[in-house]
């Protein structure tokens, strides 16, 4: 029986990432700083099929513990955040990584799945970025410790003996999803949410995406070591991409700002405001940036190992949709 191992197995990707492997019959380990529960209901519950270590991926020992006997390994764990402690991101986010990998790898696990992020194309990119195009760290943390958890990475990598396979995720959306569903549907019910113009979405399904990491691991050699985009594959307006729950909480305006003023407009605002008030309203000038991206990515290289988005927009949404009624954000039908 195959033994897979998953980081930040609490949160919203390694989540669905246990649950598809336990689906399938693997024995699921998972960490995470605490067990899943019940308590809040914007987070996943625990899996009785997962077996939970509390503990932290900057810590060796917890990292044995996890790796121990694994077969794969797959890396959700991060800091996920528009802006914050430089020195926080680059410990998690690319010094993590190379030390679960190496765990992994004399641990004997035959395959490790890191997840990365298609932020390290920076904000300005061409349109249709492949991953062998531009990466530029855009003077932000996250998209600097995931340019170097890349760099640290490639290193691992042993053809043949140990693969290590770099997953660049678009926007990951669904049931759970922080960034991009649950705190855009509360500015929308608080009457706080507005448009920056232009913007596009470049969401992936979390499905489609786990999918894209059963794809990676199945190809074996093919594609270790180099990274693979995933996203399902268009750039969708953001006012076509939120307008559909917009709609749906009988949202009739919300302001359209320009890009070129939202930004600086922002930061103007956020220097002045208590800070309470600037949390409550998301007022971060990273924020803006991660808003202002137009272009699309390229997805044909994993494409190329046969995969295809199996759950398109609409469906999408309206599984979203139906877990936001749910968990009360959107009215009953």
């Amino acid at each position: 029986m195959t033994t897979v191992a998953v980081t930040g197995a609490a949160g919203f990707i390694g989540d669905a990432v246990a649950r598809r492997y336990a689906d399938a019959g693997a024995t699921v380990r998972g960490l995470d700083r605490r067990v899943p529960d019940s308590s809040d209901p914007l987070t996943p519950d625990a899996d009785p099929r997962v077996d939970y270590l509390v503990g932290d991926v900057t810590r060796p020992a917890d990292i044995r513990r996890l790796v121990q006997g694994a077969d794969i390994v797959v890396h959700t764990a991060a800091i996920v955040a528009e802006s914050g402690e430089w020195t926080d991101f680059d410990r998690v986010n690319a010094q993590a990584p190379l030390w679960v990998a190496l765990a992994a790898r004399d641990a004997g696990a035959r395959s490790f799945v890191h997840l990365s992020s298609v932020m390290v194309h920076g904000f300005d990119f061409p349109h249709g970025v492949a991953e062998d195009g531009p990466v530029h760290h855009a003077a932000n943390p996250y998209c600097a410790t995931k340019i170097r958890a890349e760099h640290l990475l490639r290193d691992v990598d042993v053809p043949g003996e140990f693969a290590v396979h770099i997953v660049r995720p678009g926007d990951v959306y669904g049931p759970y999803s922080t960034p991009w569903i649950v705190r855009p549907v509360q500015h929308m019910r608080d009457r706080t949410f507005l448009y920056v113009n232009p913007s596009a979405i470049n969401h992936v399904y979390i499905d489609n995406l786990v999918d894209a990491i059963e794809a990676v691991i199945a190809a074996g050699d093919e594609w270790s070591g180099v990274p693979l985009t995933a996203t399902d594959g268009v750039a969708t307006p953001a006012k076509e991409f939120y307008g559909y729950y917009a709609d749906l909480l009988g949202m009739r305006f919300a302001p359209t700002v320009p890009g070129w003023l939202a930004e600086p407009a922002v930061g103007a605002l956020a220097a002045v405001l208590p800070e309470g008030l600037r949390q409550r309203l998301d007022l971060d000038r990273q924020s803006i940036r991660y808003l202002r991206r137009h272009g699309a990515y390229d997805t044909s290289r994993l494409q190329g190992l046969g995969w295809a988005p199996r759950v398109d927009l609409a469906e999408g949404r309206e599984r979203t949709a139906a877990w936001l009624r749910q968990v009360g954000l959107l009215p009953a039908t």
